[in-house]
């Protein structure tokens, strides 16, 4: 898919790698939007896209519902008079806790579903409008964050393989591809120089699927 003058939404816009997806996207002159519920560092990656280009447009969410997500398409589709074509379904990992410890366990069960459904919400909404165009891509992106020490890699991994496999056998029919990144293996890029390499490897990635029209339910493995 050609990404200049798409409509690309960036889902956890306010995290530093969604700003640096928002921005990159940006610079390819397609028209951006950004989401997140965090608002002042939505605004601030808002404000970097606006130093690049005018086709940005900033969506706070209130939460990660099925009518807030259906809302937020619907007030795209009415400013822009047309519906998203690409997808950068970016989610931070799971973290990684103690399988012995009862709490630990009940707040991983918590934070797995909700990290599934924030997935699941946002891949099935935008297929659905993609659908109706019979055309449109979405990237499956789940990662760490520099603060994250750990993250629970095979849970996440898991997840962000299964979906993108299943999602693309069945969007097939409708011209609608998947493609999916999963984590780092090793947690090695704290210091900033590491960090920087590792968000440009993966907003490199995500362009890479967005334009390779041959690229559709398989999973990238990237490394920090």
């Amino acid at each position: 898919m050609v990404i200049k003058d798409s409509v690309v939404v960036i889902t956890s816009a306010a995290t530093p790698l969604g700003a640096m997806f928002a921005t990159h996207f940006s610079r390819l002159d397609a028209h951006v939007i950004v989401c997140d519920t965090n608002i002042q560092g939505l605004k601030d990656t808002f404000s970097r896209c606006r130093e690049i280009t005018s086709k940005v447009d900033m969506m706070a969410l209130n939460d990660v519902s099925l009518s807030a997500v259906d809302d937020l398409f619907n007030g795209i589709e009415t400013k822009l008079g047309r519906s998203p074509n690409i997808l950068v379904n970016h989610w931070t990992a799971l973290p990684r806790l103690s399988f012995t410890d009862t709490l630990s366990g009940a707040q991983f069960i918590q934070q797995f579903s909700l990290l599934a459904s924030r997935l699941f919400l946002f891949g099935q909404v935008a297929a659905e409008r993609m659908a109706s165009h019979q055309s449109g891509v979405i990237v499956n992106v789940v990662a760490q964050e520099p603060d994250q020490k750990q993250s629970d890699i095979d849970s996440t991994t898991s997840m962000v393989t299964g979906f993108t496999k299943s999602w693309a056998k069945e969007l097939k029919i409708h011209n609608i591809r998947v493609g999916g990144i999963i984590p780092v293996s090793t947690h090695n890029y704290s210091v900033s120089v590491n960090w920087a390499k590792f968000q440009d490897e993966l907003t490199r990635t995500t362009e890479y699927i967005v334009t390779n029209d041959y690229f559709s339910g398989r999973v990238v493995s990237t490394d920090g």
